[in-house]
């Protein structure tokens, strides 16, 4: 539409300031004439296709106060505004029109500065009663603390037609003043950045005066005040010439002062600044009282850290909308019970103090206590490469210091991270490097408590845990062609006690390294024994994410192999789907030196509950062992065949080498799996799981 139809919709309104503008985008569609010699516009295409906002009032982003939402169709809506760009004040009309059937902005606009100034000298002839009342008002009737004092300072400010209006407050501990609040009228420019962290000297002469004569008029700093002294130097770099000051007062001490620069009118009556600096005072007592309740609510009071209540808060955040990235330290102080029992909790007190300011080296403001000895940093919208640089540079930094002993466990992730599984890894990690802090204590001898981890050692140490053995068959011949090791434990009366019993809680201490480690060298030891009699078979061991989290778990591993002269490759590494949950660099390298020392790694359990196949495409495994589950319900269930048959030919293709059914009890289910070509089969149809003196006579029996 071209600018003479646009003008035609608007017909007589040429010599008024009007435009039309796109509500979706803010796009200028048509000024008048008028509008175009306001704005000093030669032609349409200076404005066309630009913002609205930025053609009439000068900004970078659509005005705060627009009125676009407000806008019914067939309705009017009327309304005043202060344009800082023309200075002046305009009265406005808005409405909707339609072209070409979608709805535009049409504004009216008439300046009404000449009134106001009316207005205004009317309402400078109020007494100095009913201001103070309306400022009390403002001041009593706004809940938001900042908004208030905005408001009464601009009244202030409007009152003595001044440049800026302000309050100081002070910090009368650290000798420093502050800038709090500032008001400034139209082309007047802000000061507050630059009056923070004043040094209190510099205004020792307004606080004598204010000692003296309480509040009080500087005329003109040229003729009152030493032109060589700081009090000029900083007045004049504002530009100011004049000012009215008041103190602020506390239990008899000057704590702030209200201050309006450059006033113009009532500068003879001092009594509004007087009365309103008592109303001033109580109010921001009220906020400093609320603003203490929220800093003792939201942080630690003995580290300066957030707290647990502002953890939760920021996880509930978190949950219902993800940064796009997320890294997590979880970090535990080592021996906080015996520090405490043994040098006293003032001491202990100290180390969290000092391990706190530790952690604040890569963290100003995300650091949380959630805990009498936890920690948690929380690292919002950071790339990966930083934060294990952030992570590695806190290890470092630890590792280094003499006083403070702490575990650390870190986790990242990216597009949409789940907070709380990261937290769950994070913690799960420290736990597991924690295991060499227990380890230490334990092989100094240490008298302290390590909870879970000396009892488990114990244990161990006096042979309650035995190593069973359940055949592995290969379905094709019947012959055995391996074993999986499985942990039993004895009770106080000599009975057997299964795995499902005690791992869970293990797992959940983070001691479950100890019973994998001690399969793992029970098995190794049992290999170094066949190989003396020509039997050589591939055993199963067990091994829990958590201790797979464990620093150098390869190194620890292959350890034990070599100690008992035994190949990798006759170690079969069982995990579950779960490790799919660890940190996804670690989980990579972890699984890629794993084969590149030559062990073989079987996922078990797969078909359990609800399988992620995602997995198998990022992992390579040697067997996958498929839940007992599935095999429960092979005979009679079409549709468990069918998941089993479709199971063992995908892994096929994907050349995944060995399937291994698990729970096999019939021979009905047996003939099954043969006829859907898997190769390995375990389950008490074959043998339940068996001492290895019993499972040795079943290989001699066979070999």
């Amino acid at each position: 539409m071209r600018y003479e139809e646009y003008d035609s919709l608007i017909m007589g309104e040429e010599n008024c300031i009007c435009y039309i503008t796109d509500l979706e985008n803010y796009d200028m569609i048509h000024l008048t004439k008028k509008g175009m010699e306001l704005y000093n516009i030669s032609s349409p295409e200076e404005y066309i296709g630009q913002k609205c906002y930025r053609i009439l009032q000068g900004l970078e982003e659509p005005c705060p106060f627009c009125t676009n939402k407000k806008l019914i169709p067939g309705e009017k809506y009327c309304w005043e505004h202060y344009n800082e760009k023309l200075n002046r004040w305009m009265g406005i009309e808005d409405s909707l029109v339609q072209i070409d059937g979608k709805y535009f902005r049409l504004e009216h606009a008439r300046d009404i500065t000449l009134q106001k100034e009316q207005w205004k000298r009317l309402s400078d002839q109020l007494t100095v009663e009913e201001i103070l009342v309306e400022c009390v008002q403002i001041l009593a009737s706004e809940d938001n603390y900042d908004t208030a004092f905005q408001r009464f300072l601009e009244r202030l400010g409007r009152y003595y037609r001044a440049n800026r209006a302000y309050i100081f407050e002070f910090e009368l501990d650290k000798g420093l003043i502050h800038n709090t609040y500032e008001w400034c009228a139209a082309n007047v420019t802000a000061e507050i950045d630059n009056l923070q962290n004043l040094p209190i000297d510099c205004i020792s002469n307004w606080l004598k005066k204010f000692k003296e004569t309480g509040e009080f008029f500087i005329t003109s700093l040229n003729q009152v005040i030493d032109k060589e002294s700081e009090e000029y130097k900083l007045l004049v770099a504002q530009g100011i010439n004049s000012l009215l000051a008041a103190p602020l007062y506390t239990d008899n001490q000057i704590v702030g002062f209200i201050g309006v620069d450059d006033p113009t009118n009532s500068t003879d009556d001092l009594t509004l600044l007087r009365a309103s600096s008592s109303f001033v005072i109580e109010e921001l007592k009220k906020r400093r009282l609320i603003k203490r309740l929220a800093y003792v609510s939201y942080t630690d009071l003995l580290t300066g850290v957030k707290n647990r209540n502002c953890y939760s808060e920021v996880l509930q955040k978190y949950t219902a909308k993800p940064p796009q990235s997320l890294g997590v330290i979880f970090a535990d102080v080592n021996g906080m019970k015996q520090i405490n029992d043994t040098y006293g909790h003032k001491y202990g007190d100290k180390m969290l103090t000092m391990v706190s300011d530790i952690l604040k080296t890569v963290s100003e403001d995300s650091i949380y206590r959630i805990g009498g000895d936890e920690f948690v940093i929380l690292f919002e919208n950071i790339e990966e490469d930083a934060f294990q640089q952030k992570s590695l540079e806190l290890k470092n930094t630890f590792d280094m210091d003499r006083e403070c002993d702490v575990s650390l466990g870190c986790a990242w992730m990216d597009q949409n991270p789940d907070v709380n599984q990261l937290i769950v890894l994070a913690d799960e990690q420290m736990y597991a490097r924690k295991q060499s802090y227990y380890k230490k204590v334990l092989e100094n001898g240490h008298q302290t408590r390590v909870g879970i981890a000396s009892e488990v050692l114990k244990e161990l140490k006096n042979h309650q845990f035995i190593v069973f053995y359940q055949p592995q068959i290969n379905i094709k011949t019947g012959k055995i062609t391996g074993a999986e090791a499985l942990i039993r434990k004895k009770g106080i009366n000599g009975e057997l006690i299964a795995p499902d019993r005690f791992i869970p809680y293990y797992e959940l201490e983070g001691v479950i390294r100890h019973i994998d480690l001690f399969v793992l060298e029970s098995v190794c030891q049992t290999l170094n024994n066949w190989k003396k009699n020509d039997i050589n078979l591939k055993i199963a061991v067990n091994f829990s994410r958590v201790t797979l989290l464990e620093p150098n778990i390869v190194e620890r591993i292959v350890g034990v192999c070599k100690k008992y002269n035994v190949e990798p490759s006759q170690i079969t590494l069982e995990v579950t789907e779960s490790i799919s949950k660890m940190e996804h660099r670690h989980l990579h390298y972890l699984i890629e030196s794993l084969i590149s020392h030559g062990f073989n790694l079987a996922l078990d359990d797969f078909g359990s509950k609800y399988s992620n196949l995602s997995i198998l495409n990022e992992l390579d495994f040697d067997t996958i062992k498929i839940d007992k589950s599935l095999v429960d319900q092979l005979e009679g269930c079409k549709k468990s065949q069918i998941i089993m048959r479709n199971t063992i030919r995908m892994c096929k293709e994907m050349d995944i080498l060995h399937t291994l059914a698990e729970g096999i009890e019939t021979s009905g289910q047996m003939e099954l799996l043969a006829d859907y070509d898997c190769e390995y089969g375990q389950g008490f149809y074959f043998s339940a799981p068996v001492s290895l003196d019993a499972f040795n006579q079943m290989l001699s029996e066979e070999y």
